[in-house]
């Protein structure tokens, strides 16, 4: 039986999460559900799988749950997804958005614990810390993302396995088709139309900036420990396959499979296993696969994503920062789409360069996001 810690519990990862769980009740259970302040949800996640630990970030919400089951105990606040990471867990499965993940991450690490991680922030900002002290303490570290669930399995699910080049795969998004003129004026409402996927807010305007596209690759990086110039990364409408690797002989594997979440959360699980998930399989006669390169000039958060990576030290973790409040922003249409972009550079033009500590990067983050809360947005 395998004991889950699952941090982001009410997302669109964390409720698949949930779903291999009811899928294979006899191989997996639930030790602990944490969310940041969907009281509702979790609530009801509470009731049905009765972890011992249960935790909100939003201490107003945490007010909202009006019963537990016996022997479950609620924790709430700032530092809540803490406690979420237990001792008799198996795997943290780290599900959260944002740099709220790399605290959890780093802590599960400490205990020993597999780390499940489906969280881009937390290598992006903090990539270099994470995955030193894995290899320090033994941890094993199983991507999530299809793309590096991808990678991870051609290179025989090794993370430090031989490769020539990493090629990580994009939809494109919701507005791949589109001109410049035309996308300007999109509002979140369009950009959350996904063509292939469904995820998350956050994540599926990520998408459609191609940012998305950008934190990818670092997290390729980071993971599998590889200059930028061997990786990769290719519009592929279709979204069948994952991603790909190129090997010294010129051989190159790509994972191919229906676009569904459920395949990487459930493998991230039960590896080296690999169980039913009920996903619809691949019909190769449908549709040609086409690929094509990435337009920096319709998405320039592509180019603005690895060029904060060039930098190094803490830049990655501004870049992630101040694109983390932009999609708020944009989100509820207090922002255009291009103004993105402009926040980001923004941002990364008033970050003062330190060294990737975990006390900086909180420090960075918070700079940040101070900076751009408190700046006229019209004018930059």
């Amino acid at each position: 039986m395998v004991k889950i810690a699952l941090l982001g519990s009410t997302g669109s990862i964390g409720r698949q999460v949930l779903n291999v769980a009811r899928r294979y009740p006899e191989k997996y259970s639930v030790v602990s559900l944490a969310c940041g302040g969907n009281a509702e949800l979790l609530e009801r996640q509470i009731n049905e799988f009765k972890p011992k630990i249960a935790c909100i970030t939003d201490s107003s919400a945490a007010l909202k749950i009006r019963e537990l089951p016996s022997g479950v105990s609620l924790y709430s606040g700032e530092n809540a997804l803490l406690h979420a990471v237990t001792e008799e867990a198996d795997v943290v499965f780290v599900a959260v958005s944002g740099f709220c993940g790399l605290a959890p991450t780093l802590f599960a690490i400490e205990l020993g614990k597999t780390v499940a991680l489906a969280n881009k922030e937390t290598l992006v900002a903090g990539g270099e810390i994470v995955m030193k002290r894995a290899r320090e303490k033994g941890v094993r570290i199983i991507p999530v993302d299809s793309e590096h669930s991808a990678i991870f399995q051609c290179l025989g699910c090794r993370l430090d396995a031989e490769f020539e080049k990493l090629i990580i795969t994009a939809s494109g998004g919701a507005f791949r088709d589109l001109s410049k003129e035309e996308i300007a004026v999109k509002k979140a409402a369009d950009a959350l139309k996904h063509p292939n996927w469904n995820m998350g807010k956050k994540i599926t305007i990520d998408c459609a900036t191609l940012v998305n596209k950008g934190l990818e690759v670092i997290e390729a990086c980071r993971l599998y420990n590889a200059p930028l110039e061997k990786v990769e990364a290719v519009v592929h409408p279709e979204s069948v396959i994952h991603s790909m690797v190129e090997f010294k002989d010129g051989a190159v594997l790509a994972q191919l499979g229906t676009p569904s979440m459920e395949i990487p959360i459930q493998f991230a699980l039960s590896f080296p296993e690999r169980l039913e998930t009920g996903v619809k399989r691949v019909n190769f006669y449908e549709k040609p696969l086409t690929f094509k390169k990435i337009d920096t000039d319709r998405f320039p958060c592509f180019s603005l994503a690895l060029d904060a990576f060039k930098k190094g030290d803490n830049y990655p973790c501004a870049m992630s920062a101040a694109n983390e409040v932009a999609v708020e922003l944009y989100l509820e249409d207090k922002i255009g789409f291009y103004d993105i972009g402009k926040i980001i550079e923004y941002a990364l033009s008033k970050t003062e360069r330190l060294s990737p500590t975990v006390e900086n990067l909180v420090y960075t983050d918070k700079t940040v996001r101070r900076a751009i809360y408190s700046a006229d947005i019209s004018e930059l």
